[in-house]
């Protein structure tokens, strides 16, 4: 009992304990009532009061207060909390309040100055726990983080690492990315690889976002493997069909390693090696074209893109007379739309009519 807006949560696999984030109400400093608003993280060892309404942080207690005059009273004891509302259906004598494991306020907090400031949303991430991890895995985190939580922030946009001691006292908290490093984190969890896996709700709040995405956090130690990008012209066509392919974005963060761009275009036989090059397909047919990029310690990573040939796309083109750059309410635009298609050209062409 006692929490007010648990959202995140997590469980330590070497002790059972429970963990979450508490995400506190918007005031931004203290009052007549109590005190200002804070977020915490909390840890459970067994069941109990954690303080939500009548405290907050490491227990810092409101006042009792009549709703009808606005008068204030005494300060709630924690060691001693009493449910007086006249809409308490359940114990009048509380259990003492529970303080949180860390708390802290929109400004900077004087006990977790690491914390940052502004807008705040805390979130229990999942611990390290290597036991079920593939057996044969080049991505998983070091044995440093064995043991350690990590902990997120939504609204700040980081993620942090905690570390305790055997009776579950924070002993350090450390960044693992910055604040506004990940678009506002809203889920964390290590993989069967090892990895860490991280959704990003995106930056804008109640929004269809465009950077909404899935990252995952790798662990390389010495070289690390060539990122490929693979990009083409034209990936259908009418056969025969020639396409354009380059590997121009591709690039290594080991700086000064050199590379080497692999082409295997997918009919069981031809191949080619460079950066850019081109391929024709005599054949309809869909064919995965794979690049393979190798640097100088012979580490490879792999991009594959299908090219479909026996149909070429169709081309639509609209076409307006007069003005083209405004709307204006209540003015009809002149339009007009062309359709051309390879094929369909070589039987007479399409019919505009059945433009829709």
């Amino acid at each position: 009992m006692g929490v007010r807006s648990p959202f995140r949560f997590s469980i330590d696999p070497a002790t059972n304990w429970l963990y979450w984030g508490d995400v506190g109400p918007d005031v931004g400093r203290d009052g007549k009532y109590g005190p200002q608003s804070y977020d915490e993280w909390n840890q459970a060892k067994a069941a109990g009061n954690f303080g939500w309404p009548y405290f907050m942080a490491d227990n810092k207690p409101f006042r009792e207060r009549d709703f009808a005059t606005d008068e204030v009273g005494d300060y709630f004891d924690p060691e001693n909390p009493i449910n007086d509302s006249p809409n308490n259906t359940g114990a009048r004598e509380l259990p003492p309040a529970q303080p949180a494991w860390i708390w802290y306020p929109y400004g900077p907090s004087e006990e977790f100055p690491l914390l940052g400031t502004g807008s705040r949303s805390s979130m229990a991430g999942p611990w390290y726990d290597d036991r079920n991890q593939l057996p044969v895995t080049k991505v998983a985190f070091p044995d440093y983080y064995k043991g350690k939580m990590f902990i997120y922030e939504w609204a700040r946009s980081w993620i942090k690492v905690a570390h305790l001691d055997s009776v579950g006292n924070l002993t350090k908290l450390e960044p693992f990315v910055p604040a506004g490093g990940s678009s506002k984190p809203i889920d964390l969890e290590f993989g069967p690889d090892g990895a860490l896996y991280v959704l990003e709700y995106g930056a804008q709040y109640f929004m269809d976002n465009p950077d909404a995405r899935l990252v995952r956090y790798e662990y390389t130690e010495g070289n690390r493997a060539p990122q490929p990008a693979l990009a083409v012209d034209a990936p259908a066509g009418a056969a025969p069909h020639t396409v354009a392919f380059s590997a121009a974005g591709s690039f290594d963060y080991d700086r000064g390693d050199s590379l080497r761009y692999f082409w295997d275009f997918g009919t069981g036989s031809a191949t080619a090696e460079g950066l850019n090059v081109t391929h024709t397909y005599s054949s309809p047919g869909s064919y995965t074209a794979t690049l393979t990029v190798e640097d100088a310690a012979g580490d490879q990573t792999q991009r594959s893109t299908r090219i479909r040939v026996g149909n070429a796309p169709p081309l639509v083109e609209l076409r307006f007379d007069g003005n083209r750059s405004f709307y204006f309410p209540g003015e009809r635009p002149n339009y007009s739309v062309a359709l051309n298609d390879y094929e369909d050209d070589q039987r007479g062409g399409i019919d505009p009519t059945r433009a829709v």
